[in-house]
């Protein structure tokens, strides 16, 4: 599947397999891809491989290279893989994109831990480790969950890159160590992230839909020891949240069946969807009264339950993509979703990336469900769950 070229000459391409066999697979993604692409240079490839071609990693990375020579290859294994129009949930899958991007520059580059614990600190570092994203229109991040701190990662963009947007997610094909691969062009790991700061004549608009909904009043945090909330409101942390339950309309009740999550402000004056970092609730400890949170909260923070349904992950993403129709034609879409998304919690296949066409046109599209996904929220970059990161590029704008 092919865009028409936009002015610049940025020209998009996608295609997927099914097949088995990871050689013939990516054989049979590249000659489609190539094809939509027409004549020309490959400047990037990117590559979303299922679970079953985690073993052939290194094989499917020589098949695309030998096919596309693109100036860059970048992908990840994941346990679900997006393509233009379905999410392809279950083994054999492999999602391919590629482009040709004049006026674009791209810079690739490895994550390690071991760089990292001083690149979030010291800015030379940073930019050492990270090269060629300062500026950057947007940054591709896919990492292994088990190997990668990917919010100290994160903590550097912030603070050494503030305004940088970074989109990506986690690997999820595999349940432990070594389960995952990463590809970055000809180097396929097994362990830390990669990474492609693109610059130039682009742009990206970025959606990050996290299909949760602000219910009961703020709660100030009174007293906290790192995850755990001890005092809310001044009471107890778990008397408090269950005060706030207990005062929900029955309505708002029967929501509670798709969990229960709090919001952290991402923004001063914080009141609604969007304006909220949404962790996940690990667990209550009914003798002490505490509630443990997926975060590190500081006190005084005015936090707010949120619930997350079918209903709602599906009201938020369509309102979020509602001003893509009025925009010009995009030229190519990344869609990073949550491993609880999909059927599991609409209860068919295909509705995220369907979501997504509608808005976009049906636009060359590829993506993954992750471990955890990346994007922005109010101006900071963040690891999120639950949640479905998109990037729409297009053509920059004549100046």
């Amino acid at each position: 599947m092919s865009a028409p070229p936009a002015p610049s000459g940025m020209r998009w391409a996608a295609a997927s397999s099914t097949l088995a066999d990871t050689g013939a697979a990516a054989a049979q993604a590249a000659v489609t891809a190539r094809s939509g692409l027409g004549e020309g240079p490959v400047d990037l490839a990117l590559a979303f491989f299922s679970a079953s071609h985690v073993p052939a990693a290194e094989s499917l990375s020589e098949t695309l290279r030998a096919a596309l020579s693109p100036c860059c290859l970048i992908g990840s294994s994941a346990r679900g893989i997006v393509t233009s129009q379905h999410e392809h949930e279950s083994d054999p899958a492999l999602s391919l994109l590629i482009a040709r991007l004049p006026g674009v520059d791209l810079n690739p580059f490895v994550l390690l831990n071991s760089g990292w614990n001083a690149a979030a600190e010291d800015e030379t570092e940073f930019r050492r480790h990270a090269p060629g994203v300062e500026g950057a229109e947007l940054v591709i991040l896919l990492g292994d969950p088990f190997s990668l701190h990917v919010e100290r990662v994160l903590a550097g963009f912030n603070r050494f890159a503030p305004g940088v947007r970074v989109v990506g997610g986690m690997a999820s094909a595999g349940p432990s160590p070594h389960s995952n691969a990463l590809l970055l062009n000809d180097w396929v790991a097994r362990e830390g992230g990669v990474a492609l700061g693109l610059a130039g004549a682009l742009r990206v608009d970025v959606v990050v839909s996290q299909g949760c909904r602000p219910i009961g009043p703020p709660i100030e945090v009174t007293r906290v020891d790192q995850n755990l909330l001890i005092e809310l409101d001044g009471q107890p942390a778990l008397e408090r949240a269950e005060q706030v339950l207990l005062d929900l309309p029955e309505a708002e009740r029967e929501r509670l069946g798709g969990g229960l999550y709090v919001g952290r402000p991402v923004r001063g004056g914080a009141s609604g969807r969007g304006d909220y970092l949404i962790r996940n609730l690990l667990g209550a400890d009914r003798d002490r009264g505490v509630i443990a949170i997926g975060d590190a909260l500081t006190p005084h923070e005015c936090i707010r339950l949120h619930v997350r349904d079918a209903e709602t992950a599906r009201e938020d993403l369509e309102l979020l993509l509602s001003p893509q129709p009025f925009d010009s034609a995009a030229g190519a879409a990344l869609l990073f979703v949550c491993n609880g998304r999909g059927s599991g919690l609409f209860g068919a296949p295909d509705h995220d990336i369907t979501t997504l066409q509608d808005a976009i046109g049906g636009a060359p599209a590829a993506g993954m469900f992750c471990a955890g996904e990346i994007g922005p929220v109010g101006g900071r970059n963040f690891l999120h769950g639950h949640t479905a990161s998109i990037a729409i590029v297009r053509s920059a704008r004549p100046a």
